[in-house]
Parts: structure tokens; C-alpha cells; sequence
């Protein structure tokens, strides 16, 4: 293979990858959305199973009654579902986000790629005089 075709191959390869990565951004988004409205519903839920037990907890100061409510829920398993889900999910959202993050640096290093191959290109036909800087042809070559 001609050094021309393998850097036209390897630009294509760019573009094509370029091209990929939108929707690869895109599902990233939309998991993380989803995964951001689960864990949401589930602080909700364990903010209003803090406040029954808390609310149904005995104790005469404010630090008895939390500590009361620890106990109770803890013992709890609906609970500990509850929060090792919470804890699942936030592991799941920091990947996700990490995911995106680096599929988003890609894009933009591919996009500066591509954009220094063509500024390349443009600088050798310029000085090859294949085109005028003001991107026509130069006069005088048989036109």
C-alpha cells in the first residue's frame, strides 16, 4: 500500500470512528439518567423510612431517638436492600460517568485529528500551488 492510501484509510478510520461515538455518548446519557432517577427514588423512599421510625421512636432527647432508629433499621432488611441498592448505584453512575468522560476526550482528540490532517492537506496543495490561498485554482495552468 502507497503512504497516500494508508493516510486516507487511517483519516477514514478517524471519521468513521468519529461518527460512532454520538450514540455511543448518547446511551451513556441515557443509562445515567435512568440510574440517576432510580437512586432518587430510593433516597426518597429511605428519607420517609427514616422519618416513620423516627416518629415512632421512644426515647426522651433527640439523640436517643436516632440512635433507637439505627437499631431498628438496621435490623431491617427492606433497609439493607435499600442501601446496598443505593450503594450499587452509585458505583454504577461513577462508571457510567467515567465512560462518558472518556468517550467525550476521544471525540474531541479524534476531532483535533482530523481537523490537522485536512489543515495538513490544504497546507501541501497550497504549496504545491494546487490551490490559491483563496481556495481556487491558480490561473495560467491551462484552464
Amino acid at each position: 500500500m502507497t503512504k497516500d492510501l494508508e493516510f486516507r484509510l487511517e483519516t477514514a478510520r478517524l471519521v468513521a470512528r468519529l461518527m460512532e461515538l454520538p450514540a455511543l455518548i448518547g446511551e451513556l446519557s441515557r443509562q445515567l439518567t435512568a440510574l440517576r432517577a432510580e437512586r432518587r427514588t430510593l433516597e426518597r423512599a429511605a428519607k420517609e423510612a427514616w422519618a416513620r421510625a423516627y416518629l415512632a421512636a421512644q426515647g426522651r432527647s433527640k439523640e436517643e431517638r436516632e440512635a433507637a432508629v439505627v437499631a431498628e433499621l438496621a435490623a431491617s432488611p427492606d433497609w439493607r436492600r435499600m442501601q446496598a441498592r443505593l450503594e450499587q448505584l452509585a458505583a454504577a453512575i461513577d462508571k457510567a460517568q467515567g465512560e462518558k468522560e472518556a468517550l467525550e476526550h476521544e471525540r474531541k482528540a479524534l476531532y483535533g485529528a482530523i481537523v490537522a490532517r485536512h489543515a495538513e492537506a490544504l497546507e501541501a496543495a497550497l504549496a504545491q500551488r494546487l490551490l490559491t490561498p483563496h481556495g481556487l485554482p491558480p490561473q495560467g495552468r491551462g484552464n
